[in-house]
């Protein structure tokens, strides 16, 4: 192939986590889950005109000559390997980082500082994200995709005068489940103490969450700190931190978190976090419902 410059988006799409993955799986095991992943997300690729590159370990790197393709293919990724079921590949979750600008296309492979950045971009990247430059946000035609985006971050690449400002497509649909109660009517009882300790009760067994708890994650994950399976529930599909002295549970599913409390208020979260006191229910994905045998019960003290 004759050496050309080309413009186009740059996507590396990587499995995150893999080390974890190889010592939770074995390498075997792992190798294969990660190999059936990366088919998925080929086909995925150029099922939107993307042209792939080459598979890099556990990443892929392929360009699109359309930004909103690009973006469609990168959604449709997280979309299916966040609703997997398949046994080859579900534990296994996807960070993209992409950027838009010029390449050299030589020999079926592609070189220049536009692949570079979105190798940097890719690598700032977390679990179930999707992150691009501001440069490339603005260039995006579709409405409904350019109105998921959100600042982000900025960074600094070597060899650029100037940070990078950095964007986050919000990749999941809008759910049509609206909120039963505001948060705020939650969160104003919260603030009257100070929470030391949080139980939760799921299926007759108690879990205590300590206090210097960073990251408790609950989901259909082999990899969560408790394990919820359920056809609504995310892999990763809410998260317990303690902050400032209260428990805070985070949404981060597509589905929802639904809270209860004893005394009957209840709030949906999407996308959304929430200060956890007193004594209630949480159910992942679906309204709390009392005989649910995956509602979780949680005390704050």
């Amino acid at each position: 192939m004759m050496r050309k410059t080309i413009s186009c988006v740059v996507m590396f799409a990587d499995v995150a986590d893999s080390t974890n993955i190889y010592e939770n799986m074995g390498d075997e095991l792992a190798r294969e889950r990660i190999s059936n992943a990366l088919n998925t997300l080929i086909a995925i690729t150029r099922d939107t005109q993307g042209h792939l590159v080459k598979t890099i370990g556990d990443e892929i790197l392929v360009y699109f000559t359309d930004v909103d393709l690009a973006l469609m293919a990168a959604q449709k990724i997280q979309v299916v390997m966040e609703d997997d079921k398949n046994q080859e590949t579900t534990d296994v979750s996807i960070r993209i980082g992409m950027q838009f600008g010029s390449v050299i296309l030589e020999t079926n492979d592609i070189f220049g500082d536009t692949v570079n950045v979105a190798a940097r971009i890719a690598s700032m990247a977390k679990a179930r994200q999707i992150l691009c430059t501001k440069e490339m946000a603005l260039l995006v035609k579709n409405t409904a995709l350019s109105s998921s985006m959100r600042p982000f971050d900025r960074i600094s690449v070597r060899g650029k005068s100037e940070p990078l400002d950095i964007y986050l497509f919000s990749w999941e649909e809008d759910s049509d489940i609206t909120s039963m109660a505001p948060a705020s009517s939650f969160t104003s009882l919260a603030g009257k103490k100070q929470s030391e300790k949080l139980t939760l009760t799921y299926r007759n067994k108690r879990y205590e969450i300590p206090v210097d708890t960073k990251s408790y994650i609950l989901g259909r994950g082999s990899d969560c700190d408790l394990f919820v399976d359920g056809d609504l529930i995310s892999r990763h599909h809410s998260k317990l931190e303690h902050r400032r002295g209260k428990f805070v549970i985070i949404d981060q599913s597509t589905n929802g978190t639904f809270i209860k409390t004893q005394e009957g208020q209840s709030v949906f979260l999407r996308r959304e976090e929430l200060t956890l006191f007193g004594v209630g229910f949480i159910s992942l994905g679906e309204k709390v419902e009392p005989n649910d045998k995956n509602i979780i019960r949680f005390v704050s003290e």
